[in-house]
């Protein structure tokens, strides 16, 4: 009988683990997906910035302003790859 109680114990307790394990998955998902709507929203504000300070670096132009413009563009890219990786529209 002690044999049946150790087993019994055993399923229950890997039976309690798979239950924590679905539910950590899916408060993952639930909170990735508000993440990842979040991040989008950050990125698309990183977007915006970058493009509107290439277009004021373009309306008055200084002796920098062609670098300025090249390094913002190449954030502008890398922006536009986390972009799609996340899924953002």
């Amino acid at each position: 009988m002690s044999r049946k109680r150790r087993m019994s114990r055993k399923h229950k307790v890997v039976a309690g683990v798979s239950a924590v394990a679905m539910v950590a998955g899916i408060a993952a998902v639930t909170v990735s997906t508000s993440q990842a709507a979040e991040a989008c929203a950050g990125l698309d504000q990183a977007l915006q910035n970058n493009q509107n300070f290439i277009a004021a670096q373009k309306a008055n132009p200084d002796a920098q302003s062609e670098a300025r413009i090249a390094n913002r563009q190449a954030v502008i890219d890398l922006i536009q790859q986390r972009r799609q990786a996340a899924g953002c529209q």
